[in-house]
């Protein structure tokens, strides 16, 4: 029996196929039988693949596993001879086959486990924001600003100017 945690993502398990070709044909046209052969309530048929070795020509099983799904070259490297002596037809079984949930897998004996593969975890460093439009928002808002207040000098030399515009054109006119 395989425990699958629930929440599981990134990780694919290798079956080999212990049957004929026909067999795996119609296995791989066939959730219900996948479901069955893999002892599952249910499956999401997404997330299996079953196809003959022969398909993968020169890439092979790792390579396939090392560019298809990005699994880690550590557990490649554990199971690189296993991996290469296969032949015939292989199953994946992705994270995505349990569709988050917890399971017990309990494989029929047409299958093998040949290996677990975790995919390459992101080495990113976290993104520290400290923008304040970054900042999430608490639906209180600031309290509106008080209009600009305008300098009473500026304002007094204002009249001043109007009252010497106007002392002229008085005078002018009664010139």
């Amino acid at each position: 029996m395989i425990d699958i945690p629930a929440g599981e993502t990134g990780t694919t398990r290798v079956f080999s196929l212990s049957m004929g070709a026909a067999e795996a044909r119609a296995l791989r046209k066939s959730a219900d039988k996948q479901q069955t052969l893999l002892g599952l309530d249910t499956l999401n048929p997404d997330g299996v693949e079953v196809f003959p070795l022969t398909d993968l020509d020169d890439l092979g099983l790792s390579g396939y596993l090392r560019e298809g799904i990005d699994a880690q070259e550590a557990d490649l490297q554990r199971d690189r001879a296993k991996l290469a002596a296969l032949d015939g037809w292989v199953m994946l079984i992705h994270s995505l086959a349990f569709g988050g949930n917890a399971a017990k897998m309990t494989p029929g004996a047409a299958l093998t486990l040949i290996g677990t593969y975790a995919q390459t975890t992101a080495n990113t460093p976290p993104i520290d924001l400290q923008a304040e439009a970054a900042q999430p928002y608490t639906g209180v808002t600031e309290s509106p600003k008080s209009p600009v207040q305008r300098n009473r000098a500026s304002g007094s030399v204002v009249v001043v100017v109007l009252a010497v515009i106007a002392a002229v054109l008085l005078w002018w006119a009664l010139s």
